[in-house]
């Protein structure tokens, strides 16, 4: 007797199932999409000399962002930083945001008009202008989605897979300080509540709140075709650079030492008995610049990062496919990198 296969469900799927899944019924026979799912942002030619870079993120109250601890013009500036990472990952120059937003009837017109305050910082840095969108109301919590569309020249693009075995794998800044700003921030609740924070902890607050793209740097690798492969790290690192060894066909070594993790990251974690290796690799929500470079181009990383005035850090190198995910202890001995990125279909995901 045989027994009819139980459906799947996205608890079970989790995200990247299910987008495996939804990417089967994207397919397209337009030649002018070079890339579409599977990606940081679609890549679609829409002239002889540029590419158009288009990429849509949501943002949902109670998963993304949460009102009892963050006030409106941060989440509104966060929101459009983080679309702003997917354009810094590709090398593109960001030019136009759409917003589409679903509201509650009780939400104070004070307290939207904030959120369009962030918008407009975070696009008033970089010369992005917010050209449309579309409104809604919602029975349940704030929903905002951006698209935003960028440009770069054409065959320019970064994207996840052209990692060659022998590359160097970077990143920028710190890893682990929005996580540990995050969990900062939850024993503000409520917002109003008066917490007296340390220098450390006001640091690390501050690196959840108004993250950076790193635009200048992703701009830079693509004009000079100086990296292989890039992600932006948003998952946290070791989901991320899953998803680019996998879209690669490699392996990788990382080595636990040279991952850049700052100096408040620690003092944090070690006041918490918490692993600070654990903020760098799960973390998530960095929105740092994770990419790989042939070694002939590592003399050029301390003028790069001068120039773009950040860190930038070799934390370990390309490996075959059959080589596997690994990270190198101080001690030597090293352990398979398992993909703890957040899920947001996961019953157990990790929670940042």
């Amino acid at each position: 007797m045989t027994h009819a296969s139980r459906p799947s469900t996205l608890s079970t799927l989790g995200e990247f199932g299910l987008i495996r899944k939804l990417e089967k019924h994207c397919q397209t026979l337009n030649t002018n999409v070079i890339q579409g799912i599977g990606d940081d942002a679609a890549i679609l030619q829409t002239s002889p000399k540029e590419s158009l870079i288009a990429s849509k993120d949501l943002a949902i109250e109670g998963i993304h962002f949460d009102l009892r601890f963050e006030n409106p013009k941060d989440i509104g500036y966060r929101t459009v930083v983080a679309n702003m990472s997917d354009m810094a990952a590709m090398g593109a120059v960001p030019k136009f945001i759409l917003v589409a937003l679903a509201v509650p009837r009780s939400y104070s017109l004070d307290s939207l008009q904030a959120i369009y305050r962030g918008f407009k910082e975070a696009c008033r840095e970089h010369n992005i202008s917010l050209v449309g969108g579309d409104t809604s109301a919602s029975q349940s919590g704030l929903f905002l989605s951006i698209t935003i569309l960028g440009q770069v020249k054409k065959n320019r693009a970064l994207r996840r897979q052209g990692a060659k075995v022998g590359d160097l794998v970077c990143v920028t800044g710190t890893l682990g300080d929005s996580r540990a700003g995050l969990e900062i921030l939850k024993r503000q609740v409520p917002r109003k509540k008066t917490v007296a924070l340390r220098p450390y902890e006001s640091f690390l607050k501050k690196r959840h709140l108004k993250p950076t793209a790193r635009l200048l740097l992703g701009q830079y690798l693509s004009q000079h075709r100086l990296a292989h492969a890039a992600i932006d790290i948003s998952d946290g690192l070791s989901g991320d650079l899953s998803h680019l060894c996998q879209a690669s066909h490699v392996g990788v070594e990382l080595r636990a030492n040279d991952l850049p993790i700052s100096r408040q990251c620690h003092i944090y974690a070690t006041a918490n008995d918490l692993d600070p290796f654990d903020f760098a690799l799960i973390g998530g929500e960095d929105y740092e610049l994770l990419f790989t470079i042939h070694r002939r181009h590592q003399s050029k990383l301390a003028n790069l990062s001068r120039m773009v005035k950040t860190p930038i850090t070799c934390i370990g190198i390309i490996k075959p496919k059959s080589f596997g995910l690994r990270l190198t202890l101080e001690d030597g001995t090293s352990q398979n990198i398992s993909n703890r990125s957040y899920n947001h279909f996961s019953s157990h995901r990790p929670k940042n």
